[in-house]
């Protein structure tokens, strides 16, 4: 199963999307699209399917519950997100969090979170090199199944909140020019001058 997850908007990329589905159809016969999302472009993309001549492949889920959704995200095969426009994409954090790689467009910043070791990068808006990629990763399981387990370490490692909070706190320090006791110093001094203020 190839899923994909995010609002029905144009920037989220679904069009390139469906337009990849006859190529990745043609070498992957058995392969379906389940696009979990709202938004107002459900009408046009399952048009668009049907044009394609790919409906029977492709569904479309409106809603989903959070338990359902990470059910999903744990038994598909490759998680795509074709977004033209992002500041950081949670779509790929959580498909890597739950073991399963992720093919998204070769842009920053998801190029900070993806590359080759943990899924597949493409030209944004491009549906031969999406198809392209998606082909690559599902002819070759053993390296998907890298890719999940390397994902997943990445997001355990790296974008948690403990981490995110060290990285935060490196960097006041570096801004202020103090080592992390001497800013918990500074702090609580600052503290019981604020508490005798008021």
């Amino acid at each position: 199963m190839l899923l994909s997850v995010g609002r029905l908007v144009a920037r989220k990329g679904y069009m390139t999307l469906l337009r990849a589905m006859p190529r990745i159809l043609a070498q992957n016969p058995g392969a379906k699209l389940v696009i979990i999302g709202r938004g107002h472009m459900k009408t046009k993309l399952l048009k668009e399917a049907r044009k394609l001549s790919i409906s029977e492949a492709v569904f479309i889920q409106s809603s989903m519950s959070f338990n359902e959704l990470a059910q999903h995200f744990g038994s598909a095969d490759l998680v795509i997100y074709p977004s033209y426009y992002e500041g950081q994409g949670l779509i790929p954090l959580e498909s890597m969090s739950s073991g399963t790689p992720v093919a998204t467009v070769n842009m920053a910043p998801l190029t900070e979170m993806v590359d080759n070791s943990v899924g597949g990068l493409f030209d944004m808006g491009n549906p031969d090199d999406l198809a392209d990629t998606v082909n690559t990763m599902l002819s070759n399981p053993d390296l998907r199944s890298q890719q999940g387990k390397a994902g997943r370490e990445l997001v355990l490692t790296k974008y948690t909140y403990e981490h995110n909070a060290n990285e935060f706190l490196a960097i006041y320090q570096s801004i202020i020019g103090v080592a992390q006791p001497q800013l918990c110093e500074l702090t609580c001094r600052l503290n019981v001058q604020h508490a005798k203020a008021n």
